[in-house]
């Protein structure tokens, strides 16, 4: 997993994501975001901007405490961009509260700044501009999609891991180092091979005010601290021209060879043209967020970008008044490192492959393409250049959907025989489908914006309205000659009352019919069984006389026999 991953219960399918990333490192699949850890420059923007906090960035808060419980010594390397933190009144009582933690030595990254800053400064005798290399998503997006500008990245590590490696040198090898930051990006880098050892754990500053809240730590109640490190003119590393300020370079806004460049656009911007315009320059400073590393994602604050930078002078005005000798390291070489090309290879899609997946979301000519950028990419031939590649789906068109959506429905209620009635919630018609108009013989145009009473009484819509509930019936209309079967509900997100009917006149017709014949059928059957029941009273009369006449006449014939044979 990379450093940043979406939580898919969270992500709810709005692409804002995919709009803010500056190099559409954002695959969608099965409607939600995932981050591709092979695009992603760790930037952070999209665990800032996402609505649902639907991204989450590794956590490292336990990897250090198991380095505090273990007994082992920890340094921290504390970023000097702190001082923008509003939760302290005095910036310095964040050093107490670390310590409060359990850490065995707190100290400032800027002192490797420092060293950095200076090794940038020795670099610049080369004949080629010089592209700084401490800010890591920058390092990145040219790794990644720069490549071929690698040969004018400066062959230096960051301030970063040179503190971790002259804290290493300063405490023993095996002491624990965790960097703490307003840099996501950091919890990429110091994972780098040619880096590991360096840095044994990276927190932003966000994941340790949530271990001081953790440990109950009482924020405001803490005395300013003081650091273990010496102090440095490099405090104002982490405003844009920083680096070149604590190398003593003009950060002059009209100097021509030294130049910075805060913004990930702009940075895009200028690299794209870098080729044209290089031979004018002597020092490229790149910082990925724009306002500097004051305004990195890790660095929850509620003061303004202004607010942050006048703090972070005004703690740095001391030092920048010194004259300082910088100590150079024992050996250049713990500042050395190397990078290499992560470009994402892909062959690029036909144009003929693009116009078919444009045409899908019904763009057939140049003029069909909105370029909304409601997908999150900037124009439709953009997006679908990513589905070709895996990285969209064809339904992130918004427009198209809506339109496909709106042109089923309108098709629904145009061709379905029942009629539909949308009225607000003062019965006031809205919209009429061309059913109603046939069966309650009225146009759209005379009726929308006027009362349903002009049609029929309103009673079930005023029902649904009032009760917030499904009202059915079955209701006849004389004055149209319809008998109808309706249903009628109200919809709370858009305040309107919907009425659907069913014409049932002919089924009404129907079982009128069915039950004169039941009835004419029933009196004809009476009629059968009381002839029937007279028939049998006669016939049952009849053979009643003769039973009678015929047992007299057997009665006599029994007594004759019997007086014949003097048995009687």
């Amino acid at each position: 997993m990379g450093v940043i991953s979406t939580i898919q219960a969270s992500c709810r399918d709005c692409y804002k994501c995919v709009r803010y990333c500056p190099v559409k490192a954002i695959k969608v699949t099965e409607e939600h975001a995932k981050v591709v850890e092979n695009r992603c420059i760790a930037d952070g923007r999209c665990v800032t901007i996402c609505p649902q906090k639907a991204k989450k960035v590794m956590d490292g808060k336990e990897l250090v405490r198991g380095f505090l419980e273990s007994g082992e010594k920890v340094a921290v390397s504390l970023a000097p961009s702190f001082v923008a933190l509003s939760q302290f009144k005095e910036p310095c009582q964040l050093i107490s509260a670390v310590r409060a933690l359990g850490f065995t030595y707190v100290t400032e990254t800027a002192e490797g700044a420092e060293w950095v800053a200076q090794e940038h400064l020795r670099v610049l005798s080369n004949d080629l501009p010089v592209i700084t290399s401490c800010c890591p998503a920058a390092v990145n997006l040219i790794e990644i999609y720069f490549p071929h500008l690698l040969k004018y990245l400066a062959p230096i590590v960051s301030p970063m891991i040179a503190h971790g490696r002259i804290l290493k040198q300063r405490y023993g090898a095996e002491i624990k180092v965790v960097f703490i930051g307003p840099c996501i990006g950091k919890k990429e880098e110091y994972l780098r091979p040619e880096h590991r050892g360096s840095i044994d754990a990276v927190l932003t500053f966000e994941e340790l005010l949530a271990m001081l809240e953790e440990e109950a730590i009482d924020l405001s109640g803490q005395k300013a601290g003081v650091f273990d490190s010496v102090d440095t003119r490099a405090r104002v590393f982490p405003v844009p021209g920083g680096l070149a300020k604590t190398a003593q370079l003009s950060t002059d806004l009209l100097a021509k060879e030294i130049i910075t460049i805060d913004g990930l656009e702009e940075i895009i911007e200028f690299l794209k043209e870098f080729e044209r315009n290089k031979n004018s320059l002597r020092m490229i400073e790149l910082l990925a967020c724009r306002g500097g590393c004051l305004m990195g994602p890790g660095l929850k604050s509620n003061l303004n970008p202004y607010a942050r930078r006048e703090r972070l002078l005004r703690y740095a005005q001391q030092s920048l008044l010194e004259t300082w000798k910088v100590d150079t390291p024992a050996d250049n070489a713990q500042l050395f490192t190397m990078y290499s090309k992560r470009k994402v290879s892909s062959l690029p899609p036909t144009d003929e492959q693009i116009q078919r997946i444009l045409a899908k979301t019904g763009k057939f000519k140049p003029e069909d393409e909105l370029n909304c950028g409601a997908c999150g990419y900037n124009s439709c031939r953009e997006k679908a250049i990513a589905v070709l590649e895996g990285m969209a789906e064809i339904d992130m068109c918004i427009p198209y959907m809506r339109a496909k959506a709106e042109s089923r429905a309108n098709l629904i209620c145009g061709m379905t025989p029942n009629a539909i009635f949308v009225v607000d919630s003062d019965l006031r018609i809205i919209e009429v489908n061309p059913a109603a108009e046939r069966k309650f013989l009225c146009q759209q145009e005379q009726v929308v914006g006027k009362s349903l009473q002009l049609v029929f009484d309103p009673l079930p819509f005023e029902k649904a309205l009032r009760t917030k509930s499904l009202v059915t019936g079955e209701v006849a209309y004389p004055s149209y000659g319809i008998v109808t079967w309706q249903a009628v509900f109200y919809v709370e997100q858009e305040d309107v009352i919907i009425g659907i009917f069913a014409d049932i006149t002919k089924e009404q017709e129907q079982r009128e019919k069915l039950a004169l014949v039941k009835g004419e059928t029933l009196t004809k059957a009476q009629e059968v069984i009381d002839k029937q029941m007279r028939v049998a009273q006669e016939i049952a009369g009849l053979l009643g006389e003769t039973t009678a006449e015929t047992k007299v006449l057997l009665t006599k014939l029994i007594k004759l026999i019997k007086n014949e044979d003097g048995s009687a």
